[in-house]
């Protein structure tokens, strides 16, 4: 039985190498191969006082012309080059587009104006959107200057909808609107801006990352919106274009903070919204947001 048993094995395996032999055959391959490392045609070989050897994962066949390169990148090759550089860089500037997404309040004095006051805004409905081209400047060890210039749209939205903000000559009037079902008020604003924020990174891959700097903002462009319905009950929208004695410049003071790929601004005016010659509140924008 066991001689039977053997006998039919070797049958099956001669088959198995002619047929082999045919198909490499009619699909034009010869079974003559050229492997050629590249420390062999070299005339090099690996030093013996080497404790461990690892190959190039590489191979290259060659036959009558026929040219074949394979090779096979380490699993952890693309973790390994990425380094520290995952999200500042090791050395010179890295380009970034940035959207910034945050929420508006002014403070008088100091604190949030009170809720009676017809200045007083309702922050859920009064956004901040900006587009930034940002750079980050890897300046010394984990020292990073965050730099870059945007524009921002800036809404003030009064929590009194039937609020209507009156330009005068040397004075800005807040007055309310009896006769009207108020719906939305607000001021909007648009800036240029620039800023330069002075970044500490830590971490591995510099992931974690804090900053404390300054920016500053031109005015390009300010209305008034309201939306209302009558006392008839027609709806009604109206958009007043004026400068409104709003300050032309503002700078004030940053902050950054981030870990991973989440990032939050926040930032403070040192210059009050109104011109500081004319009749009106005293007050003080501050904006907070997300960055992505």
């Amino acid at each position: 039985m066991k001689t039977t048993l053997k006998t039919l094995s070797l049958i099956v395996l001669v088959a198995c190498l002619v047929s082999t032999k045919g198909f490499a055959q009619q699909d034009g391959f010869s079974n003559e191969l050229l492997v050629q490392s590249n420390v062999l045609q070299k005339g090099l070989t690996p030093s013996a006082s080497l404790s461990t050897y690892e190959p190039s994962h590489s191979l290259r066949i060659e036959d009558e012309g026929l040219s074949t390169s394979i090779s096979k990148r380490r699993r952890n090759s693309w973790n390994t080059n990425f380094g520290i550089d995952k999200y500042y860089p090791r050395r010179g500037t890295e380009n970034f587009v940035n959207v910034y997404v945050g929420l508006n309040n002014w403070l008088e004095d100091g604190d949030l104006p009170n809720s009676d006051e017809l200045y007083s805004l309702i922050p859920i409905n009064s956004w901040y959107l900006g587009l930034n081209f940002d750079n980050v400047t890897h300046v010394l060890g984990p020292l990073f200057l965050d730099w870059g210039i945007g524009a921002s749209m800036q809404d003030y939205a009064f929590e009194n909808t039937r609020v209507e903000v009156i330009k005068q000559d040397d004075a800005i009037q807040f007055q309310e609107l009896a006769d009207i079902t108020g719906r939305k008020s607000k001021i909007n604003v648009s800036y240029l801006n620039v800023h330069f924020v002075p970044t500490f990174s830590f971490g591995r891959y510099r992931d974690f990352r804090v900053g404390f700097g300054v920016y500053g903002g031109y005015r390009i462009s300010s209305n008034t919106k309201m939306k209302y319905d009558d006392a008839s009950g027609d709806k009604q929208k109206d958009k007043v274009n004026d400068s409104f004695h709003i300050n032309p410049f503002k700078y004030g003071f940053r902050a950054q903070i981030g870990w991973d790929f989440f990032d939050m601004f926040f930032n403070y005016d040192l210059t009050e919204f109104f011109d500081e010659d004319i009749n009106a509140p005293r007050l003080t924008p501050v904006t907070f947001g997300v960055i992505f």
